[in-house]
């Protein structure tokens, strides 16, 4: 399996509704891809009941598509 970052190949999308999928330049569903992960930057806030985690950035994924996997794929 061959492993890239999302700079080298930016034609790859994750869609999440109504179900996490792959979508192309086209917004097209991939075929044979799968996303793995998806993550949100986060941080902690203090407020009056402690600490609470917030997303603060944009989302990213986590994908393969055959038998290569993109990482930092951009949500839509």
């Amino acid at each position: 399996m061959t492993a890239r970052n999302q700079t080298e190949s930016a034609i790859y999308r994750v869609k999440l509704t109504p179900l996490p999928m792959v979508i192309d330049a086209d917004d097209q569903p991939v075929p044979n891809s799968h996303v793995v992960e998806i993550n949100f930057p986060g941080d902690a806030i203090e407020t009056a009941l402690g600490k609470v985690n917030t997303i603060v950035g944009p989302g990213l994924a986590k994908i393969i598509v055959n038998d290569t996997t993109f990482r930092g794929v951009a949500l839509c």
